[in-house]
C-alpha cells in the first residue's frame, strides 16, 4: 500500500515545483532560437580574425554617401605596398594593415594631374581619411574605411 502513495506524492510534488516556478522552465529552452546567432559566439564573444584583400583592386564607390567625380582606386599587394588614383593624383607607398586598421608607413609617393577645384575638395576628403589610420572591414566584395573620430567613411567595391 505505500508504493502507491509514495509515487502520488513525488507526483505531486513534481506539479507543485512546476506550477511554483514556470521561469525556470522558460529559461531552459532557447528564447532567441528564431533570431541569427552572434558570428563571434562560438569563440566566447572574441571577435573572429578576418584577414585583409591582399592583391585586389578596390574601386571607391562613394565617400561619405558621395560619389566620386573621377574613378578613384587602391591596390594593396600581400607585401603591403600600395598603389592607387585619388582622383587626381596617382600615388604609391607602403602601407601598415593591422586586424581591423591600416595606414601608410610614410607620406606615399605622388604624381599629380590638373584639377578643377571640386575633384581637389572631394580628394582632400580622401586623404582625410586615408591618413589618418582608418578602420577597415568587408562586407562581401566591398572595403569600408572609417576615418577615427567621427572623419568619414570610405566604400569601396571589389573590381574585376
Amino acid at each position: 500500500m505505500k508504493r502507491p502513495s509514495i509515487a502520488l506524492a513525488t507526483l505531486a510534488c513534481a506539479l507543485a515545483l512546476g506550477l511554483a516556478f514556470p521561469a525556470q522552465a522558460k529559461k531552459d529552452k532557447p528564447a532567441d532560437s528564431d533570431k541569427p546567432q552572434d558570428e563571434n559566439a562560438e569563440s566566447g564573444g572574441i571577435p573572429r580574425y578576418q584577414p585583409f584583400p591582399h592583391g585586389q583592386n578596390f574601386i571607391l564607390m562613394e565617400l561619405n554617401g558621395k560619389a566620386p567625380p573621377r574613378e578613384i582606386w587602391l591596390r594593396i599587394d600581400s607585401t603591403d605596398r600600395a598603389t592607387g588614383s585619388s582622383g587626381c593624383k596617382n600615388w604609391s607607398g607602403i602601407f601598415v594593415i593591422g586586424p581591423d586598421r591600416l595606414g601608410p608607413r610614410a607620406m606615399p609617393a605622388f604624381t599629380e594631374q590638373t584639377c578643377d577645384p571640386a575633384a581637389l575638395a572631394f580628394e582632400r576628403e580622401y586623404w582625410n581619411i586615408l591618413l589618418s589610420g582608418p578602420h577597415w572591414d568587408t562586407k562581401g566584395d566591398d572595403l569600408i574605411l572609417k576615418a577615427l573620430k567621427g572623419g568619414g567613411t570610405l566604400r569601396f567595391s571589389r573590381s574585376l
